[in-house]
């Protein structure tokens, strides 16, 4: 029991931790997903911007697009057609904000929301 508190206890320390920036610098921190409601799968990574890094394969074109756009929620990307198939994934943001949105397949949500999500 004891252990279990103390544990519960660390995990914000942890997160903190985990978040910080180092040295005191100021770094825009995203943890971005996108997981298929039907195939079972998730992805995630994390994005940092000013200055870019993070395991995001795309960061430097993904920073600019949430720069552009003030936020990932106000992020838009080309819109190329897609096919007509019903494969639900969601796609979440934490950073500076909290994103969630239901993209019909995989094809709009990189439609929508270009490199951010390309991962």
């Amino acid at each position: 029991m004891k252990r279990t508190a103390l544990a519960l206890l660390a995990v914000p320390a942890l997160v903190s931790a985990l978040v910080a920036p180092a040295h005191g610098e100021a770094v825009e921190r995203h943890v971005l997903s996108v997981q298929s409601e039907s195939e079972g799968w998730v992805r995630q990574v994390v994005l940092e911007c000013d200055p870019v890094g993070g395991t995001h394969p795309r960061a430097e074109e993904a920073c600019e697009a949430i720069a552009e756009a003030g936020s990932v929620e106000g992020v838009t990307g080309a819109q190329n057609p897609c096919p007509m198939i019903y494969a639900p994934v969601v796609a979440t943001a934490h950073g500076e904000g909290v994103y969630r949105q239901e993209f019909p397949n995989h094809c709009v949500l990189l439609n929508d929301k270009g490199a951010v999500f390309d991962f």
